[in-house]
């Protein structure tokens, strides 16, 4: 390696960061995490090669986003703390150069270092990245609009974090907020249903769904109006996830599970608003999605969803 030109080093990137992303895929993080210390020590050489190079700053920053994931994944919190907040720094160095086009990875990064924090049971310390991604990504959609969906995928991240501190009046602006972004976005075409690589960047940087996100927000809706009393308007925002849900599910069968999911949510709050029979039928349609994926466990709590159906 010492003696490679850059452009040897980067094509045997290239191949390195195949390796990490394939085992990244099968679930084999223990390996994938392997493979981006490998990726990680040629990058190192490239840097070393051209420190000013972007390009490379951008490979670095990304590989460690990627990396700080897999660490999460195999029980090393800590170590994936640091390594987001290495990604996160690499990226604010790359703002001031072009700060429309580096914000929205600054803003995934930061959502990373968020969620690995939370990782560690810290969750009023992991608010404090996840709303510097917020106002991050306020500030990129001022130039670009066309990363709103980014916005609003982080809303909902900062929703949820909110929720579980405690403070349920933000999670449900920041919900709200969020869902009317996606509507927004779904209305041109722009909401993704499937994963998307994002950027020139020769390492594994996958975007967050927007679908599985827009779903989410909606389902959050949905409850917290029910249990204000807005059956109305929580009946509309459950039918809504569910048709998003469904988009989801056929981009990616992997999916169905959650739409199960959210079609026994669903059913309760049309329950409880008092549309008996489209409960039943979501129910039903729940049931048959566990029944097919033998999901045992789920089963028990759709039939006792359906026998309290049955019992009005």
């Amino acid at each position: 390696m010492e003696n490679a030109t850059e452009e040897e080093l980067a094509a045997r990137l290239r191949a390195e960061v195949a390796v990490m992303e394939g085992a990244a895929a099968e679930g084999r993080y223990g390996v994938a995490l392997e493979a981006s210390g490998i990726a990680g020590g040629t990058i190192r050489r490239l840097r070393e090669i051209s420190p000013e190079n972007a390009t490379h700053i951008m490979a670095a920053a990304g590989l460690l986003h990627n990396r700080s994931h897999f660490l999460q994944r195999v029980g090393q919190v800590t170590a994936s703390i640091d390594v987001a907040a290495e990604s996160a720094a690499l990226f604010r160095e790359l703002v001031p150069a072009d700060p429309a086009f580096y914000r929205p990875y600054l803003a995934d990064a930061l959502v990373r270092l968020g969620a690995a924090i939370e990782a560690d049971g810290r969750v009023g310390e992991a608010l404090e990245p996840i709303a510097e991604a917020v106002r991050t990504y306020r500030e990129t959609i001022f130039d670009a609009p066309r990363h709103r969906t980014g916005l609003a995928r982080t809303l909902v991240r900062f929703g949820e974090m909110l929720a579980e501190a405690g403070d349920v009046e933000s999670a449900t602006r920041a919900m709200s907020e969020a869902a009317d972004l996606f509507r927004a976005a779904a209305e041109d075409g722009a909401v993704l249903y499937s994963p998307s690589k994002a950027g020139p960047i020769p390492v594994g940087w996958e975007l967050l769904v927007d679908g599985p996100a827009y779903a989410v927000a909606l389902r959050n809706l949905a409850v917290a109006n029910s249990r204000a009393g807005r059956s109305g308007a929580a009946v509309n925002d459950a039918r809504e996830a569910v048709e998003v849900q469904r988009r989801v599910a056929a981009a990616r069968p992997s999916a169905e599970l959650d739409l199960a999911n959210v079609l026994v949510e669903h059913a309760q709050i049309l329950n409880e608003a008092g549309y008996r029979i489209e409960a039943r039928n979501s129910i039903e349609e729940a049931i048959a999605w566990y029944e097919l994926a033998g999901q045992e466990g789920r089963l028990s709590w759709a039939y006792s969803v359906r026998d309290l159906i049955a019992e009005q």
